[in-house]
């Protein structure tokens, strides 16, 4: 009986080494054909994934100090050129806008006094005219009736004075058309001070309507209505979503077979049916570190050698894939991207 048993338990070890065999012999296929599936795509690409796509970004500011009253835009809204983003309050310098505003119009006014003062002054002066010719006519006359001693000494005497006192008297009135002429000037310029003025408040009265200065989308808003802002200081970041590429930050192992123009395709996590092709249409002069808050400084001795990474740019030109995938694409700046420049 227990020969039967040992008999029917023998084999039992040939199917167990079988079957090790033949996994260990898929193992081995599998890899050989991983390495080979390697082999190839570095020969062919040279891959990274410290990779994303990048935008231009502005960051949106106001040129003047103070609290800000209305935010009118959010985080993901879509601008246009011009469009107003948030408001400062601006009560005093409306206030002071109408100010000067006032100023010119009383200055206005006076320079049409100071236009009616001339009138009068061209009046007087032909009045005054007249009047010279008149007592100038007596004078010549007074002088003819008393050399026929018509008339005594002093009534002659009297006529000249007169004629004398019109010819001061037309003097007199020419002086006040220069002095009318004058003030009207010096009236316009104050007025067109005046204003220049107001023209300069209504230019500070537009700072406090910050416009978008590009269009595109909101990415960041740094600050709420109420909050006290400085000027210069950043309350909305715009991302330019018309323009946008994948930002590379290739190894320097990896860079001597890179070049313009060098043709590259991508993926991107968002969308796993996609690829993306492109060029590389910008590469950086400096490592990526040389631009950092704080870059390496070996000055001290203690050097640690780190592989540096030079930034690249590559275009997006063409997209396959899936075509419901390829209908709804929406590129957003910071999406990570696994890159593969193609070797020639």
């Amino acid at each position: 009986m227990e020969d039967q048993v040992n008999a029917q338990n023998q084999p039992a070890p040939k199917k167990k080494s079988k079957t090790k065999v033949i996994i260990l012999v898929i193992i081995m296929i599998i890899a050989v054909i991983l390495g080979v599936l390697w082999y190839i795509n570095y020969n062919k690409y040279i891959t990274t994934d410290d990779a994303n796509l990048d935008s231009y970004r502005i960051d949106v500011a106001s040129q003047v100090s103070g609290r800000i009253s209305k935010l009118l835009v959010h985080e993901g809204d879509t601008v246009k050129e011009g469009d107003v983003l948030f408001e400062i309050e601006s009560a005093s310098m409306i206030s002071r806008r109408l100010q000067a505003e006032a100023q010119y119009e009383q200055l206005m006014a006076q320079l049409a006094v100071a236009k009616i003062s001339v009138t009068e002054s061209q009046k007087d002066y032909q009045v005054a005219v007249l009047a010279q010719g008149l007592s100038k006519e007596n004078y010549e006359r007074a002088k003819k009736q008393y050399a026929g001693d018509a008339i005594p000494l002093e009534t002659l005497q009297t006529m000249e004075e007169n004629w004398k006192s019109s010819s001061l008297q037309v003097e007199i009135a020419q002086n006040r058309i220069q002095s009318a002429i004058a003030n009207i000037e010096a009236t316009k310029r104050s007025a067109d001070a005046a204003m220049a003025n107001v023209e300069t408040m209504d230019t500070d009265l537009s700072y406090y309507k910050i416009k978008a200065p590009a269009s595109g989308v909101i990415g960041k808003r740094w600050s709420l209505a109420g909050d006290m802002i400085n000027a210069g200081q950043t309350v909305f970041t715009l991302n330019m979503g018309t323009d946008i590429w994948v930002a590379v930050y290739l190894e320097e192992t990896k860079f001597s077979n890179v070049y313009m123009g060098q043709e590259a395709k991508f993926t991107l996590d968002a969308y796993s049916k996609l690829t993306f092709y492109g060029r590389i249409y910008y590469i950086g002069d400096n490592a990526a570190s040389e631009f950092a808050l704080v870059p390496p400084n070996n000055a001290s001795g203690n050097y640690t050698k780190v592989t540096q990474r030079i930034p690249i740019k590559i275009s997006i030109d063409k997209i396959e894939g899936d075509e419901k995938q390829k209908a709804n694409v929406k590129l957003i700046s910071g999406m990570s991207a696994e890159v593969h420049i193609i070797k020639k």
